[in-house]
């Protein structure tokens, strides 16, 4: 059984912590951008993913909480002058939407393949899935399949 579930993995494996993560959805016409970009803030470090017709997806908020409620003004502060700073365009933007959620953990923040008996978790991908998931998933593989590890 190969599990990829998150933080719903967590009875299985004990270590495992949900850090909270928050966006905004911004649209806005002055702004062109024709791939993500990471920027790195004084306060926050921020990512802007474009997306089509002038949408921008801004995010990197990092809170050591659970908690699932709505997005907080500090973060939503951070995160609109951390896009402002990268480009004035961006104070004509309009708000369409925010949001939340629960980045699952290791103490250490990295990513693992994990087995258990006949469970062989991939999990705890925090900040890093996007990047890391081909090689966690080749590792599964490689377990699954017996073959070598590269």
């Amino acid at each position: 059984v190969v599990d990829c579930t998150g933080l719903v993995a967590r009875d299985r494996l004990d270590t495992l912590r949900g850090v909270r993560g928050e966006m905004l959805l911004l649209r806005c016409r002055d702004v062109t951008l024709h791939r993500p970009v990471r920027m790195l803030h004084p306060r926050i470090p921020v990512y802007i993913v474009p997306r089509a017709d002038h949408l921008f997806m801004v995010g990197a908020t990092m809170v050591e909480s659970e908690d699932t409620g709505g997005m907080t003004v500090r973060s939503m502060l951070e995160l609109l002058n951390a896009a402002y700073t990268l480009h004035p365009g961006f104070a004509e933007a309009e708000i369409l939407e925010t949001g939340i959620g629960l980045r699952p953990s290791y103490p250490d923040n990295m990513p693992r393949v994990t087995q258990d008996g006949k469970y062989l978790f991939i999990n705890g991908m925090y900040r890093h899935g996007f990047l890391l998931s081909p090689a966690r998933a080749e590792e599964a593989a490689d377990r699954i399949f017996g073959h070598a590890a590269a």
